[in-house]
């Protein structure tokens, strides 16, 4: 872990930092310390946060972006964080900070990011007019539909998530991801996921522990299928030809969720695989490849 900041002990209510220079990540006596992944994380990138202190902290937050998220403990004192660069932020300067009790004092430590750039590919493609004009009714379709996901991403629950997450299928073969898309011309949004292209029917397996947030049809995702995670952690597949899961379930690493296929707006089996974290969508294959703990 890079950037290591610790806390002082004060009285409740009252805030005071100092950034400690450390070979090691452990807090001092009577103080809170956070550490991060990177200091300089790209646009989509996922970055783990790591929180130490000198006994159990209550109530303890991780602040990003202006919305609070629990941590999850991996031993006593030290807790762990996910968040994540949106592949649209505006690049510069980040601050991410965790807040919490510790023997009834009120601690707060920060960590400066620098969001640096990155070059995403132009994909032009051309498809015909039914897949990419739509009339009315479908137009309030796809604004429900957005909306309703919208919904279920802003929940928030208990960590359930923890490193490594496993491929969701087999044969990782990842493409597109933050593309910039030209549909027919016309500039769309960018591609906020990956796309593995594979036979339809390939099994496709939850990457972590977690509860089916939503399963079902989507106008533009056909049978998808959104795992909740916890700690704002969600992974979405999309295109199955088959949905193996009922929402509400509870899932683990490794359950089988579906097959690929091509329903929805596709012009072949492909499985699109996306993972949001606190802050935004990242790119799902730097989030698999973070080590196990």
């Amino acid at each position: 872990m890079t950037g290591v900041h610790s806390l002082r002990r004060m009285p409740a209510g009252v805030l005071l930092w100092l950034i400690v220079g450390a070979p090691a990540f452990a807090a001092p006596d009577g103080s809170l310390s956070i550490a991060v992944s990177t200091g300089t994380p790209a646009l989509g990138d996922p970055v783990v946060v790591e929180v130490a202190a000198n006994g159990a902290v209550a109530n303890l937050v991780l602040r990003w972006k202006g919305a609070d998220w629990p941590m999850r403990k991996i031993a006593t004192g030290r807790y762990e964080g996910l968040i994540g660069v949106d592949l649209d932020d505006p690049e510069g300067p980040a601050v991410v900070a965790a807040e919490g009790f510790l023997e009834g004092a009120r601690f707060r430590a920060e960590a400066a990011l620098t969001i640096s750039p990155r070059k995403f590919a132009v994909q032009e493609l051309t498809l015909p007019k039914g897949m990419a004009e739509f009339d009315d009714a479908t137009l309030a379709r796809i604004g429900a539909e957005a909306a309703e996901l919208s919904r279920r991403f802003s929940r928030v629950t208990f960590p359930r998530w923890r490193t490594p997450f496993l491929p969701p299928v087999e044969e990782y073969r990842p493409a597109n991801f933050g593309a910039r898309r030209v549909i027919n011309g016309d500039r769309r949004m960018p591609h906020a996921a990956v796309d593995i292209h594979l036979p339809a029917g390939t099994p496709v397996q939850a990457i972590a522990d977690g509860q089916v947030a939503f399963a079902g049809e989507q106008f533009f995702a056909g049978r998808s299928v959104v795992i909740d995670h916890g700690g704002g952690v969600f992974s979405v597949y999309y295109h199955l030809k088959e949905v193996s899961v009922a929402e509400g379930r509870e899932i683990s690493r490794g359950d089988r969720v579906g097959s690929v296929g091509a329903t929805g707006r596709a012009t072949g089996p492909h499985l699109h695989f996306g993972v949001r974290v606190p802050g935004g969508r990242v790119d799902p294959t730097l989030l698999l490849a973070l080590p196990g703990r």
